[in-house]
This record gives C-alpha cells, structure tokens and sequence, in this order.
C-alpha cells in the first residue's frame, strides 16, 4: 500500500519545529549577512550581496525574493540524501509527532516483476553528457540517475514507499531522428508513476514536465518539487495510477514541450487535474539573448541557453489556466473534422457521410422497440471506441449487466468464433466457447465500465460519475441508456426545465472533457408502427435542438422489403433491400440532414455491416490469421 502523509499532519510538523528550521538552515549552509533578529540571509542558490533570502513564518519556509526559491526544513532533509518519506519520518521523530511508517522499500506485489537496481558505479559518461546540457552530478544524486554497463543514462522511478518500480533508459549522446530515444528494462515489469515523485513536498505546489531531463533542469535550477511524466506526451495513464498523490496539491504547475505533441498533452490533462488549480510555464517560440534569437523548445533549453535564473522566472510567472466557455476571437481554432479527435464508426457508407464520431459532441440514438438502437449503441458507441483505444462508460438501467456483456461478447466475437446451433423446428442459437468469452474479457479489461448503483439514477449522480472517471480515468466515450430511467430529480411542473438543463449539462461536459456522450432517447408513443421523424422523439423540442447530432434507427419490415407496384408493373414503393436503416436525422458538424444508410444485420454476432470485410472485421483481442473467405449470412447470398 502507497503511503501518503497527511498535508496537515506534515504542516502540523513544521509548524512545530517553527524558527529553530530557519537556524538549521541558516548553519547548513553558512548564510552569508545572516541576521538572526530577521531571520534572513543572501540566498545560497544565486549570487548576491543583499540578503533577499527571508523566513516566512505562516508557511515555515525560506522564500527568496530574488530568485523565486522556496526552502523547507524538508527540502534540507532531502537535500542531504534523503527522499521524502524518509525526510519526514525524521522531522516526525525531531518534534515528537506520532506516525505508523510503513517498512521502507518492501516490495508488496506478488506477481510484479520488480526491475533491478544497476549497480554500475561508473557515471562518467552519464556526467560528461549531462554537463553539456548543465545538469549537474548533484542533481544526478539527487535523482538517482545511473549508468549502465552501456553507458546509457538510467532513470529510477519510485513509488512513495521508496520501491523501484520501473527503470527506464535513454543513449547518454544525441540521438538520430530515427533511433529509439527510450526503452524499460527487459523482463521487467512497468507501472506509470511520476519520475522524482518520492522527493515530493505535497504542501509546495507540484511541477510537471514531460521528460526527465527537462524534471533534471528545473531541479538544477532550485525548483524541487518537480516531476516528469513516465512515457511521453501521449500517454496519461499516470494520472489515474498516481490519483490520490496528485489529488494533495493545491497548485499544479505544467511544463510541456513547445510543440504540437506538448500543447496537446496540456489539452488533455488539465481538464482531468483541475482548471482551477492548474498553472501553465508558456514559453516563446524565440527568446533573445546577446541580439540573437534563439529558438526553445523546452525547459532544458532554457537552461542551456539562458540558466537558472531564466528557468526560474519562467516558473515564478506562470499563467493561470484561461476562463472556462470564454475565449479570444483571435484565438478561436479553425476546425477541420479530418484531424478533429474522434474514432470511427466501421460502416463505410456511415462514414462517408459523417467522417467519425467526433469527441466534444453530444449525440442523441432513438428508435422503436426492436429496432435496432441497442445494437447501434453497442457496435458503434462500445465495441469500435473500445478497439481503436478510447475507454468508455455505460449507464444501462434496462439491461442486466450480464445481458449487456453477453451481447457485446458476440459483437466482439464475430462469425468466426461463433458456433451456429440448428435446432428442428425451432429457431437457430448461438455459442461461444468459455475460454474464449475470457480471453475476450480479459483483453479490454479495465477498459469498459458499467454504472453499478441501482438504487441512485439521479442525473447529479451520475454526471458526478462521468466526471469522475473523464478525470481520473481519462474515459473517452459515455453512453447513457436511456433518457427514460434517468431521475431529473423534477416536481411536474419542473420536468421541461429539467430536461433541458440536463442535456445542458451532457453538453459542457462533453466540451470541457472532449469526449463524446450519446444519450439514447426513445420516441413518443406512436398511433401505428412506422419509420420515425426527429418530430418523434421525446422531450422538448431543445432536447433535438441542442444536440450534435441526432440518429435515428428503424428495422425494414418484411412489406418494405418487397416494394409496391401498381397496375402497371411500376414500382410505387421501390423494395428495400437492407434491414436496418440508420436515419441521420441532424448533423451539425458537417451539415447534413435527413440522410439514410442502409445496412444489414447479422443476427449471430448482432453486427450492423454492409459487406464481407465488415462483418468478418477481427477486434483487437483476435490476432488471428485467416486465408478463407467468410461465407455471406443464410438469406444474404444473393449479395455476393
């Protein structure tokens, strides 16, 4: 278990051992013009012959007015050597404050591969080039960066109980544009903590970078209470690994890479830290130095180009995030669906009309009972986003979870893992091995969640859920069936306003997250079974106004299959051939309206397709390799 130590105790601590900490930093580090009535000194990280170095009293730190530096009595401690737990295990001790440590450094997961400790002593290559880039060996120390026998630069990372957990490399040289810039260690096991994150001060506020070397520069420049993401830009599984250590910082500070990659990683993972809290270093794309402009990418450049004290003021200015829903004209981005974020549906013809389902949106699914909708949604709104890697979540208040499973298993599936049972006079049933539904299961595991609280369906509930698992999770897709079951929480004559502020709601919260939420409507009871209009669906005409984009699902009945002739032979009502139409009702991204797409259904793996290739499409977890063709479904041979 991750030992976190409570902020309050730890100020408790400090508050505590008070101004005998400025003392024993002052003696530490022989503070030049030290004035004990004052306490203040010249600052020990920069030159200067002012004292600018003071105490402050309310937060029992020093803060230089010069430099911007904040100094603990725990910073002292782990400026000797010592990580954070262990630097408050012995303030604790200091001030006589009780607290059950946990044992330091027990490796507690059975089955985890826990990567080895290079033992290496050599560091000279690791230093020579890390000097070059003005890192100094202090702060390799500090860090606990290695070399290995390679002489590759070895990053540690550690939980808070000061267990390796996962180590992870890089060439100790400039690299080639097409060489490998990082790899883990081999037959080792990885998890996705924050580098640096054992020498972390909750009570300070918390600096993220993307790499470890930028994390090496800030702290080569005095600012400590810095980390570095453990495997790029692109990858956020660290918020929802280190949730509870990073749920303790008042403020957030964020130093990515100024490039494409960087502004998009800024994008994703404030919504997800908390605008409120979060703060952003925004460097200049040329910063001027002896009349020369020089281009700077990210904090180690700042380093190398301009030192300490620049990298330092770069973090003392840093931005708060802008107003959420306000935004510059200037600064409105052309949209271009074609790079907009989002996954597609698989149906060919469906794309073709609307490119993608598209995150930042709200669309609304109806259709009758038994027409389709519910295999709509979990083909298009659960299987596809699944498979091209976007998590999602379902509130499915009408289907038992093991029915909800069971159907998307066969969707899953596909034909091929499907076995056919023929039964005489009675309709064909369908199976899929056990060991196969597990495999299946086991693949998109923590993956896919289910809203499990039967006896709460109110709308605050559950927005309070979806938000939970946008930010912790990083949850891509949420789909809510169906608008019927959710409690609005409304007196009668509250229900239209109640509505309306709930698709609200479902609509900033898909925009501030940028994820997509479908919400299935049904239609108002209809006099006669009947292809619906969006006149039909339920609620008030904002429900349809508001949204995104808005589909409709009809089965084709066996009369519209064969058509209508009149007298003369001529077809009054041509024959429809397909099974399911899906009727784009609205589309406001892209502007179409009233458009059908024509597909079939294919009742063993409950697949919507319109050829061969998309219902013999293998998922993710199928790494098959199959010559044969499948044959066409009983009653669609014609087809083909």
């Amino acid at each position: 278990m991750i030992l976190l130590i409570p902020k309050e105790l730890l100020n408790e601590a400090k508050e505590k051992l008070g101004e005998k900490a400025a003392y024993i930093i002052a003696d530490h580090f022989k503070l030049n013009l030290w004035d004990e009535k004052n306490l203040k000194g010249c600052c020990p990280f920069h030159f200067e012959d002012t004292p600018s170095f003071i105490w402050n009293p309310k937060k029992n730190s020093f803060h230089c007015f010069g430099c911007g530096n904040n100094f603990s009595i725990v910073d002292l401690y782990m400026n000797t050597g010592l990580t954070f737990w262990e630097a408050c295990e012995k303030l604790f001790s200091e001030v006589e404050i009780p607290f059950r440590f946990s044992e330091k450094g027990v490796q507690t997961k059975r089955e985890y591969h826990y990567p080895q400790l290079e033992l290496n002593t050599d560091r000279t290559n690791v230093k020579e080039y890390l000097k070059k880039r003005k890192i100094s060996p202090e702060t390799l120390d500090f860090c606990d960066v290695r070399e290995d026998g390679k002489k590759n630069i070895v990053f540690n990372f550690y939980d808070l109980n000061d267990v390796l957990m996962t180590v992870k490399y890089r060439p100790a040289r400039k690299l080639k544009k097409t060489e490998t810039k990082t790899w883990c260690q081999k037959d080792s096991d990885t998890t996705p903590l924050l580098f640096n994150m054992n020498r972390i001060d909750p009570t300070q506020p918390l600096l993220i970078t993307e790499g470890e070397i930028d994390c090496l520069s800030v702290i080569e420049s005095g600012y400590k209470n810095a980390v570095s993401v453990p495997f790029g830009s692109s990858d956020s599984t660290w918020i929802e690994t280190n949730w509870d250590f990073l749920e303790q910082f008042d403020r957030i500070i964020i130093w990515t890479d100024n490039d494409e990659p960087g502004f998009k990683m800024r994008k994703n993972i404030i919504p997800r830290l908390g605008e409120w809290r979060c703060y952003i270093v925004e460097l200049p794309y040329m910063l001027k130095k002896d009349d020369k402009k020089i281009k700077v990418k990210d904090a180690n450049e700042v380093l190398y180009y301009f030192g300490k004290e620049k990298v330092l003021e770069f973090i003392n200015n840093a931005k708060e995030v802008p107003i959420s829903n306000v935004l510059d004209f200037a600064d409105v981005e052309d949209f271009d669906i074609d790079s907009a974020e989002g996954y597609y549906t698989g149906i060919k013809t469906l794309d073709k009309y609307i490119s993608k389902m598209i995150f930042g949106t709200f669309v609304i699914t109806t259709g009758i009972n038994g027409s389709g909708k519910s295999s709509f949604i979990n083909q298009i709104c659960i299987c596809e986003p699944l498979n091209q890697g976007y998590d999602t979540f379902v509130f499915s208040a009408e289907l038992p979870h093991w029915q909800l499973k069971n159907w998307l298993l066969y969707n899953l599936a596909g034909r091929r893992h499907i076995n056919v049972i023929k039964r005489d006079n009675q309709p064909d049933t369908y199976k899929i091995k056990p060991e196969l539904k597990k495999k299946i299961s086991e693949n998109y595991k923590g993956r896919l969640f289910l809203y499990d609280n039967p006896v709460d369906r109110t709308a605050t509930t559950i927005l309070a859920k979806m938000t939970e698992l946008a930010r912790k999770c990083g949850t891509k897709v949420f789909v809510i069936d169906n608008f019927t079951v959710v409690d609005l929480e409304a007196k009668a004559d509250e229900k239209w306003d109640k509505q309306k502020n709930f698709i609200v709601d479902l609509i900033n919260f898909s925009k501030n997250y940028n994820v997509l939420v479908v919400l299935v409507i049904h239609p108002h009871k209809l006099d006669t079974i009947r292809r619906m209009t969006k006149m039909d669906i339920q609620g008030t005409m904002s429900v349809t106004d508001l949204a995104h984009r808005v589909f409709g699902i009809h089965r084709v009945r066996p009369k519209e299959k064969e058509g209508k002739m009149n007298k003369h032979g001529d077809w009054i009502v041509e024959p429809n051939p397909y099974d399911v139409m899906i009727d784009i009702f609205k589309d406001r991204m892209i502007g179409w309206e009233d458009i059908e797409v024509g597909v079939y259904y294919d009742r063993a793996s409950r697949r919507f397709w319109t050829d061969l290739e998309e219902l013999d499409k293998q998922y993710a977890w199928d790494k098959g390799v199959y010559k044969d063709k499948l044959p066409p479904p009983e009653g669609h041979e014609e087809l083909f």
